[in-house]
């Protein structure tokens, strides 16, 4: 729920809806998980016990806790109006409008939408590396930084391959996890 800045659940045998984490006011502030403030979820991926969502607004990477009484947790992000695009660790990370995000084998693919720039990011130890794009908005297969996207706004990581939805190209990126080879999917039989 973006724009109430909160995650909702929905019970499917229900069918009810309800705020899960984010007490709507727009900003980056951890705790438990009504309390918290949020700027903007937008991309959410869980494991059996946390959930790890994009706070757009404040290019910040959070975790909720999958229990009632759990948290809201920065990973990296800082505040609404601090982004870039520097990769390190912690405090020092900068990321600008980040959208996608999934999980794989513990670690946390992200697109850095305006940055153009696809990242890992570890949740334990808050580091966060580039691992494709250059930064500059274009559309250009190559390996790992020679490769270009244009806002890439969703990710999956499926079958030893990284999917990304370059949204102002207009197409689905795909890269091998192995070699960070990145080509541009040809859908044919449309007209």
């Amino acid at each position: 729920m973006a724009g109430f800045h909160q995650i909702w659940t929905l019970d499917l045998e229900s069918e009810e809806v309800r705020p899960y984490a984010g007490n709507g006011r727009e900003r980056i502030e951890d705790g438990p998980l009504a309390e918290a403030e949020l700027a903007q979820p937008s991309g959410i991926v869980a494991d059996d016990n946390v959930s790890y969502f994009t706070d757009s607004e404040t290019s910040a990477i959070r975790s909720a806790d999958l229990t009632s009484a759990g948290v809201v947790t920065s990973i990296v992000g800082q505040d609404l109006f601090t982004f870039g695009d520097v990769d390190g660790s912690a405090d020092e990370v900068r990321l600008q409008y980040p959208l996608g995000i999934d999980l794989h084998n513990g670690i946390l693919y992200i697109t850095d939408t305006y940055n153009n720039k696809i990242k890992r990011i570890y949740p334990h130890t808050r580091e966060a590396a580039s691992l494709l794009g250059s930064g500059r908005p274009c559309s250009v297969d190559g390996v790992g930084s020679e490769a270009e996207f244009r806002e890439p706004g969703g990710i999956s990581v499926v079958a030893g391959h990284i999917y990304v939805a370059d949204t102002n190209n207009h197409a689905i990126r795909v890269a091998a996890l192995d070699t960070l080879e990145v080509s541009t999917l040809e859908i044919k039989g449309l007209k």
